[in-house]
């Protein structure tokens, strides 16, 4: 056992994704962390991690070596934990990016409930509506929405996020409220990206597709939001991000008889194999958490004053 720490600190640069991320955890300067390895490697006679990318990598005989290691490693710290009278501590930095409207609602929900039970775990998070440069960061979780790309066969589908057809008061008082998606014709549009056509289906199965140009098109969903807010027109926005919107009356729904379409949202764990427990225990968490937004009945949104708050 003359190189247990070496094992170590091995085990921790794999789980945290790089030595900075490990020093920062475990609070040794990285210099240290990267000269033990270093030692390790010359005793093994075998490099175990790539140090020529950004981006952490194993070699084969380090893969080798870390699925050697990792569970008697966790094993001897919970054995300590038990000895100790402890449950196992959950520390440290989890690592996320996420759309700017997930992100701003119902991710950070549940960072904060995650956070009750686990208080010593941070999270740092990068919000972009980038699809390439969510996939392009040092991350340990990526949620991201719309179509599952080939490439990422291992995402998670976590849920829909529903979307729905709003507008102010004032607007609504200034050009009347539509009773059906024909009456669009007469009304200003708000489009958001990739909301650019609006297809609209009622329960019965009947469709009606609304192809006219926008009196604004964006690519964000905060300002499509605040348009509509500022009587600019109608706006198909997700549920989810509208609930404080509706509550204080600075926007009602158009048209709830009819469904304007979902799109399904992910998550994706960026080194599943080698994740920490912290990452692991959040994963868990939040598959769980979402299970409230799998299966929705779409023709009951509106029925409960609740219920948009609970609707991704």
């Amino acid at each position: 056992m003359k190189h247990i720490e070496e094992f170590y600190l091995f085990v921790k640069v794999v789980q945290e994704g790089g030595f900075s991320h490990a020093a920062a955890a475990l609070g040794m300067p990285t210099g240290t962390i990267s000269r033990r390895i270093s030692q390790l490697e010359e005793q093994l006679g075998c490099s175990l991690l790539h140090r020529s990318t950004r981006k952490l990598r194993l070699t084969d005989d380090g893969l080798r070596y870390y699925e050697r290691l990792c569970t008697p490693l966790a094993q001897i710290e919970q054995a300590t934990s038990e000895i100790q009278g402890q449950e196992a501590d959950i520390t440290g930095l989890i690592r996320i990016a996420a759309p700017i409207a997930l992100s701003n609602t119902i991710l950070i929900d549940m960072l904060a409930e995650f956070g009750l039970h686990y208080p010593e775990v941070q999270f740092d998070i990068t919000q972009t509506n980038d699809h390439q440069h969510l996939f392009d960061n040092d991350r340990d979780l990526v949620f991201f929405n719309g179509e599952l790309p080939q490439s990422l066969p291992n995402a998670i589908c976590l849920g829909h996020i529903e979307y729905g057809l709003f507008a102010s008061p004032l607007y609504l008082t200034k050009k009347g409220t539509p009773s059906h998606p024909n009456q669009l014709e007469e009304h200003d549009l708000i489009y958001c990206w990739p909301h650019q056509h609006w297809q609209l289906t009622d329960k019965d199965g009947q469709s009606v597709c609304i192809k006219r140009s926008a009196k604004l098109t964006v690519n964000q969903t905060q300002a499509a939001v605040r348009a509509a807010r500022r009587h600019l027109g109608i706006v198909n926005a997700p549920l989810h991000y509208l609930s404080s919107f509706l509550h204080d009356e600075q926007l009602v729904p158009v048209l709830t008889d009819w469904q304007t379409g979902n799109r399904p949202f992910y998550m994706l764990c960026c080194q599943h194999q080698f994740a920490p427990l912290r990452v692991k225990m959040f994963v868990e968490f939040v598959e769980k958490y979402s299970a409230r937004y799998r299966n929705r009945q779409w023709d009951n949104q509106f029925s409960q004053g609740d219920s948009l708050t609970h609707c991704i």
